[in-house]
């Protein structure tokens, strides 16, 4: 079955090809036809690889400098990119690791002001003074109307 669909998709191979009638050695007439079957494989095989360059191939992305016109200035890469203005970045926010490094940083500032920290036994005996120290804006009296 595996002869048959190899040959409905390659053609049919003749074994007569001499038409000597068996004049040359079997052995010689095998290794022949075992080398056909070979270039015909191979020459499928490149075919193939090159449908599929073909088809994948990418366009150039820049315009060669080749083509050039008399008369004519060579396009700059700025042209090229037309990026137009950009708003100035931050350095911090070039580097991907430190950006999160520096908003994880933030965070844990902002999450002091809400939460406070657990303090261990041990310190409670003795007054340290405001740990984070006093703020003016915070008022934390009760109003006794």
């Amino acid at each position: 079955r595996g002869l048959e669909m190899m040959e409905a998709e390659m053609g049919k191979f003749d074994d007569a090809e001499d038409g000597d009638g068996g004049s040359i050695d079997p052995e010689m007439e095998k290794d022949e036809d075992d080398n056909d079957f070979y270039n015909i494989i191979a020459n499928k095989s490149r075919q193939q690889k090159k449908a599929r360059k073909e088809h994948y191939a990418v366009a150039p992305k820049f315009p060669s400098k080749e083509m050039v016109v008399d008369g004519e200035r060579a396009v700059s890469r700025a042209i090229i990119k037309n990026r137009g203005l950009v708003a100035h970045k931050n350095k911090l926010n070039r580097n991907p690791r430190v950006k999160k490094r520096e908003q994880y940083r933030k965070a844990l500032i902002r999450r002091k002001g809400a939460v406070r920290d657990i303090r261990d036994p041990r310190e409670g005996l003795v007054y340290g003074g405001e740990e984070t120290g006093i703020k003016s804006r915070v008022r934390k009296s009760r109003n006794l109307t």
